[in-house]
């Protein structure tokens, strides 16, 4: 009897894997994650040397990683990087659609149109450009790994701004429609909805009493690290996971019970 063991259906290599937000933490912890596991990683972002440095650690650690930089909610940066990544790396068959931004939480009376528009195409325009862009590709060829990443805030209603919670709602539907329309493409599509993580941005607007504070309402008693979601991702766009699609991973540490 062959065990899972045996089969490595964790094992990546061979494929090639798009990052978008791998300039934050999250991200950067994606990227890792994926190029442990044997796959090509194409890292992409808005901040050049963080870039820099995670395709140095990659490559450091004997993983294969490209950086580029650009603005996901341009359709025809998007459709470049596509090419290039395609170019450099092979054919794209993992895209983990990460760029994002939760923004300060607003009174939902006070924030403007154009305001909502910002949040809204950041995090949800931004992910279904992503992917509008690397589909194609993953149809012709009868297989894709895609997860994308939403929030608990678009799970259910928090402090959190209304334009991100709404854009983080359609992520999550958005989700549900794609992985529903190309199942039988061989395509699965599944989301991760995370709750506070410890980033490095938390890190910068929290004090470390404040973050212990928020860790004590926690069922899990920590708050959540990149790694846990990195890790989640890797499970999904792995073999392991082969018969996983349409669904939404909570990773909150017990928030949603």
């Amino acid at each position: 009897m062959t065990g899972i063991n045996e089969l490595n259906q964790a094992d990546l290599t061979g494929r090639v894997a798009l990052v978008t937000g791998a300039s934050g933490s999250i991200g950067a912890a994606v990227g890792r994650a994926l190029a442990d596991r044997g796959a090509a990683v194409a890292v992409h972002g808005r901040t050049e040397d963080r870039l820099t440095a995670l395709v140095q650690q990659i490559r450091g650690s004997g993983g294969t990683a490209t950086a580029h930089l650009g603005d996901v909610r341009d359709p025809d940066h998007l459709a470049e990087l596509t090419e290039r990544v395609s170019a450099d790396l092979g054919p794209i068959d993992i895209a983990v659609p990460l760029a994002g931004g939760a923004g300060a939480p607003e009174p939902s009376a006070e924030m403007g149109a154009q305001r909502w528009r910002e949040i809204v195409d950041l995090d949800l325009t931004s992910t279904f450009l992503t992917l509008r862009a690397v589909l194609p590709g993953m149809v012709e060829r009868g297989d894709g790994r895609i997860v994308t990443v939403a929030s608990s805030a678009g799970r259910r209603a928090s402090q959190a701004n209304a334009a991100y919670a709404a854009a983080k709602a359609g992520v999550v539907m958005l989700t549900e429609h794609l992985a529903k329309e190309h199942a039988g493409n061989g395509i699965r599509v599944n989301c991760v909805a995370p709750s506070i993580v410890e980033t490095a941005t938390l890190r910068h607007r929290m004090p470390a009493a404040q973050l212990a504070a928020v860790a004590g309402h926690v069922p899990l008693r920590r708050i959540g690290q990149p790694a846990d979601i990195a890790e989640t991702v890797a499970f999904l766009v792995s073999d392991a996971a082969g018969w996983i699609t349409g669904n939404t991973i909570d990773i909150t540490g017990g928030m949603t019970l």
